[in-house]
């Protein structure tokens, strides 16, 4: 009797956070979707073969340089924290890489890649941009026309995780863009 209790319990527990890590893991973009702070980062052209996969905008960004914070031993494939930073223009750039948590100011956890004196290189995490099926084609055009020079993402950045909100193509959005009369 003591053992179907023990075991009744072990059950409701394990059920319980079988349900919970997937709810965490929804929760937690959304919530940085919601209260993150926005940055706008410019992006560069895409490589036409690797643009799209399946449902989703493949985006590089042209900042993926910084210099390193501090007298950190940082190592290849290490992850590491890039701090995020507005210039006077309002666009979002990477101002320093460090090995350490910031205790203060917006990062987001990165894998430096390679590595220079005095600076590393870094792929930022938020690469896809995912939007409906039927618009991707359009997209992809639209996209890969104005690349590098009008494309912009807007990214919500908390607690080291950031997510794409938003691409713009010149002052529209990908949405309002792929709308309008070509």
């Amino acid at each position: 009797m003591k053992n179907k209790r023990l075991l009744l319990c072990l059950f409701i527990v394990v059920s319980l956070l079988q349900a919970a890590v997937p709810l965490y893991m929804a929760w937690r973009w959304e919530d940085i979707l919601q209260t993150g702070h926005r940055f706008y980062w410019q992006t560069a052209p895409v490589d036409p073969a690797d643009a799209f996969k399946g449902r989703y905008v493949d985006l590089r960004f042209k900042e993926d340089t910084a210099p390193i914070i501090g007298a950190d031993n940082l190592i290849l494939g290490q992850q590491v924290y890039a701090l995020i930073a507005e210039n006077a223009g309002g666009q979002a750039y990477i101002s320093g890489v460090s090995v350490n948590r910031p205790e203060q100011g917006y990062y987001v956890k990165v894998r430096a890649y390679a590595k220079g004196p005095g600076t590393a290189y870094v792929n930022l995490p938020f690469t896809r941009y995912y939007l409906p099926e039927n618009l991707a084609p359009a997209a992809e055009n639209a996209y890969r026309e104005r690349a590098g020079k009008t494309g912009v993402a807007a990214v919500r950045i908390k607690d080291g995780y950031g997510v794409i909100e938003q691409l713009y193509i010149g002052e529209q959005t990908l949405y309002e863009f792929l709308r309008q009369p070509q």
